[in-house]
């Protein structure tokens, strides 16, 4: 049986040059649906913008739509890298406004500050299928059992949502997600600290606390 683990090929490993063709991919593919839309973007255009072939797409994806949802997971997924240092980080001595300000600044600021990323995370991936939708649906599951069961309890010590889990965060994550549209529709844009003094008095309001 083969392996290509620790192959080498040009002087590096296979694993590492699959990482990077991969990456490419995810960056293009970021950058051409958010400038002309999901739609209107074929694989070729994908293939074309990375500067790689479709035999290598079909090394690392079935579908243009796994292409889209593994972009917009790396984007999901770097925001929650982003929230997970800020409660590390975070000053025990914050009153809740001013430790959920500081969580939202790196949460927004993760996704928005480079519009690309905002713009597929909150646009292009709205609407694709079902298949997607699904997805976007459990990615808001998942975030609201991260609000819920760490950036609550960081925040406001013995503190919990309102109206039991999973409708407060729902409602939050549906703040986040129409501003975000709209933010990203403004022009001239607002900077993203607009959005963090917006937020996070609807955040606060739907935390209950001893």
């Amino acid at each position: 049986m083969t392996t290509t683990v620790g192959r080498q090929y040009g002087g590096r490993a296979v694993v590492e040059r699959k990482a990077e063709r991969r990456l490419r991919f995810l960056d293009a593919a970021t950058k051409i649906f958010a400038e002309r839309g999901y739609p209107a973007c074929s694989l070729a255009d994908v293939c074309a913008a990375a500067g790689l072939s479709k035999r290598q797409f079909y090394e690392e994806f079935q579908t243009r739509e796994d292409v889209l949802i593994a972009a917009y997971d790396r984007i999901q997924d770097e925001a929650a890298e982003a929230i997970m240092a800020a409660l590390r980080e975070l000053d025990p001595s914050f009153d809740i406004t001013a430790a959920m300000t500081a969580i939202m600044t790196e949460y927004l600021q993760s996704v928005g500050t480079d519009p690309y990323r905002a713009k597929v995370a909150f646009i292009e991936v709205v609407g694709v299928s079902e298949r997607m939708e699904r997805h976007r649906r459990e990615r808001r599951h998942s975030w609201g059992t991260v609000l819920e069961s760490m950036v609550v309890p960081a925040v406001a010590a013995g503190g919990q949502v309102r109206g039991g889990p999973g409708l407060s965060t729902s409602a939050l994550i549906g703040a986040i997600n129409g501003l975000a549209h709209e933010w990203l529709l403004a022009d001239p844009r607002p900077p993203v600290g607009a959005l963090v003094e917006v937020l996070v008095p609807v955040a606060v309001a739907l935390i209950e606390t001893p």
